[in-house]
C-alpha cells in the first residue's frame, strides 16, 4: 500500500515539475578511438536550463550507431543527474566512425536533434568489411602530430618515464570550487585523428511527438505489451527473483500497454514477468523497448593515422580481455533490503528436521498457515494474530520473490531446497487483488531452483540502469604481484568520474604495453564553460 501511495504522489510532483523544468545533457567518454571488442567508459551529466543538477530523471539512455543500424545500448542510474557507467563494442563492428547519442525518457518530448552527440572512432583489427570506411593517414607528420590541449591548469606526475607496471602519482592542479563535472581518463596514444566536423542531422527515430512521456523520477519504468488478451482483463505484476520482495504491479496505458515503475532496481536481474487473465485464458507481456533508435543522416569519413605494430598489440589485449577473469563491475547486482518491511514470523529450515516438501513442513513445524479449499481451489490463510482467527482472505505466497497463484504447487514444492519460509502480517493489494499477509519462500540459491512457471509467466534476465560500475585495475605493490604471469594489456590505464576540485593527486599503475600516454582532465565552469587539459607521460 505504501508503494502504491508513493508512486501516486510521484505521478502527480512529476506532472506539475515537467510543467516547468527543461532538461540538457552532457557527456564524457575515456577516450576517442576504441577498436571493436574495447570497453567504452561514459560519464553523463543531466542539468537544467541554469546549469543546476537536474533531480528530475534517475535514468538516462546511451546509444552507438551508424546510418544504418544501432550496435551498442546501454542504461544508466542518475543520481542528482550525475552517473556513469560502460558499454561494450561488439566484434562485428566495421571500421569507422560512429555515433554516440545520449538522452533520458523525458527529453524524448524534445525533438531528438537537442540530444547531445558525439562522433567516436572504432577500428576492426580482425577482419576487413564492405562497410568499413576509413581513410588511412601515411603522411610522417600526421603520425607524429601531438594535438596536445593547451590550458594554463597543469597536470604533472612524478616522472617522465616509467617501466611497465610502475606505480605513477599524479598531481592535480587547484581547481576553482566552481568547476563540476570532472572526469580523468589515461589513455595510450596509438592513433591521431584530425578533428571530427559537427555533427550531422538525424536520419530517424523512435520517437512519438504526440506521445508525452513522463520522467522516471523513481527508477526505471519498464513498459510491457500485451500479447493474448485485453488490456482491462489482466493483471500485470513484474518481480525481481531474489532473497528480498520486489514486486511492481503493471499500470496500465492508454495504447494498451502496461508500465512498471520500478524503484531501487539496478545492473542485470533476474524477473518474471506474468500476466494474469481470466480463467482458463492465455496471456503474456513483451517488454518494449526503452530507447529511441536514433540513427544519423550522414556520417563523416574516418580519418587516422596510427601504427601498425602496435595496434596489434592492442587488439590482442581486447580480445584477452574476453578470456581472463571477469571482474566484480560485471556481476549481477545484489538488491538490498528494504526499509521498514521485516517478517513477523521467520523460519530457519536449517534448524529443523528436513521434510520433503513444503505442505509437510507446514503441517509439522510452521505455526499460523492454514491450508484449506475455496471455490474448489486450494489457498493459503495465515492467522490474525489481532482477531485470533484465520483469514478469510489468500496470503500472496512468494518463492524467492515472485508471487505464485497456484498454492498447490507451493505446497508440493521441494522443501529441502529452501532456507527460510518469512511470514508478514498485514493487508496488501497488487494487481487490483487484496492479500491478507505474505508468505515468502525463499531458496539457499534464490534462483527459483526447481520450479516450473505457468504459462503466464516469464522468466529472463533483464538490464536495468548501471549503478556506478567501479573501474576496477591491478595493483602491483607486492614483487609477487610485479612477477605475475596473467598479462596485463590495459589500454586504458586509469578512468576516474568522480574528481573533484578538492582531489589534489590520484595513483594507478602501467600496464605491459609500453608507448605515450596521454592524461585528460575535462569538466564545466557553474556557467557552463568547457574546462580541458591533458599532459603525457611514457612507459618504456
Amino acid at each position: 500500500m505504501k508503494k502504491i501511495i508513493s508512486i501516486i504522489i510521484c505521478l502527480i510532483s512529476v506532472v506539475a515539475l515537467q510543467a516547468q523544468t527543461t532538461e540538457c545533457m552532457r557527456i564524457y567518454t575515456d577516450k576517442d578511438n576504441y577498436l571493436a571488442g574495447e570497453d567504452l567508459w561514459i560519464k553523463v551529466c543531466v542539468t537544467d536550463s541554469a546549469f543546476g543538477e537536474s533531480l528530475t530523471s534517475k535514468v538516462a539512455y546511451v546509444e552507438i550507431s551508424d546510418m544504418r543500424q544501432m550496435y551498442v545500448q546501454g542504461k544508466i542510474a542518475l543520481q542528482n543527474g550525475v552517473g556513469w557507467g560502460h558499454v561494450r563494442f561488439p566484434q562485428t563492428m566495421h571500421s569507422g566512425t560512429y555515433q554516440l547519442t545520449a538522452y533520458t525518457r523525458y527529453m524524448r518530448n524534445q525533438s531528438a536533434d537537442s540530444f547531445p552527440k558525439k562522433y567516436i572512432a572504432v577500428l576492426n583489427t580482425n577482419q576487413a568489411m564492405e562497410e568499413d570506411n576509413v581513410e588511412v593517414l601515411t603522411d610522417s607528420a600526421a603520425l607524429i602530430s601531438d594535438n596536445m590541449i593547451t590550458s594554463p591548469l597543469r597536470l604533472s606526475t612524478d616522472k617522465s618515464v616509467y617501466g611497465n607496471r610502475n606505480r605513477v602519482i599524479l598531481k592535480l592542479p587547484q581547481l576553482s570550487p566552481n568547476m563540476k563535472e570532472l572526469s580523468l581518463s589515461v589513455v595510450r596514444k596509438d592513433c591521431v585523428m584530425p578533428a571530427f566536423p559537427t555533427s550531422g542531422y538525424l536520419l530517424k527515430s523512435d520517437n512519438d511527438p504526440d506521445n508525452h512521456l513522463i520522467a522516471e523520477c523513481e527508477g526505471h519504468i519498464v513498459v510491457g505489451r500485451l500479447i493474448g488478451a485485453s488490456a482491462d482483463s489482466v493483471d500485470a505484476r513484474l518481480s525481481c527473483v531474489g532473497k528480498d520482495i520486489r514486486i511492481f504491479d503493471g499500470q496500465s496505458q492508454p495504447d494498451g500497454t502496461y508500465a512498471f515503475y520500478t524503484s531501487g532496481i539496478t545492473d542485470m536481474q533476474d524477473i518474471v514477468l506474468s500476466a494474469l487473465p481470466g480463467s482458463g485464458r492465455q496471456a503474456r507481456l513483451e517488454i518494449a523497448s526503452p530507447f529511441a533508435g536514433i540513427l544519423p543522416a550522414k556520417l563523416p569519413k574516418l580519418r587516422i593515422a596510427y601504427n601498425e605494430e602496435v595496434l596489434v598489440e592492442r587488439s590482442i589485449g581486447a580480445q584477452l580481455h574476453h578470456i581472463l577473469p571477469v571482474d566484480s563491475t560485471h556481476n549481477k547486482s545484489i538488491l538490498e533490503q528494504l526499509h521498514d518491511f521485516y517478517p513477523s514470523i521467520s523460519y530457519n529450515l536449517d534448524e529443523y528436521v528436513r521434510f520433503n516438501t513444503v505442505r509437510e513442513a507446514f503441517i509439522e513445524f510452521v505455526m499460523g498457515i492454514r491450508v484449506s479449499k475455496s471455490e474448489g481451489k486450494t489457498i493459503i490463510r495465515l492467522l490474525q494474530e489481532d482477531m485470533k482467527r484465520f483469514s478469510s482472505l489468500k496470503a500472496l505466497v512468494l518463492i524467492d520473490g515472485v508471487p505464485i497463484e497456484n498454492h498447490e504447487t507451493v505446497l508440493d514444492y521441494n522443501a529441502r531446497l529452501l532456507h527460510f519460509i518469512h511470514q508478514y502480517s498485514g493487508r496488501y493489494t497488487f494487481g487490483g487483488k487484496l492479500y491478507d499477509g505474505i508468505v515468502s519462500l525463499i531458496t539457499h540459491k534464490g534462483s527459483l531452483p526447481g520450479l516450473r512457471l505457468d504459462e503466464n509467466s516469464q522468466l529472463f534476465a533483464y538490464e536495468f540502469p548501471q549503478n556506478r560500475p567501479a573501474f576496477v585495475t591491478p595493483v602491483y605493490a607486492l614483487e609477487e604481484q610485479i612477477k605475475s604471469r596473467i598479462p596485463d594489456f590495459r589500454h586504458t590505464l586509469y578512468w576516474n568520474p568522480e574528481i573533484t576540485p578538492a582531489t589534489d593527486a590520484v595513483s594507478f599503475y602501467t600496464s605491459d604495453m609500453k608507448g605515450r600516454y596521454v592524461v585528460t582532465l575535462q569538466g564545466i565552469t557553474a556557467t557552463g564553460e568547457a574546462v580541458r587539459t591533458q599532459c603525457e607521460f611514457v612507459v618504456q
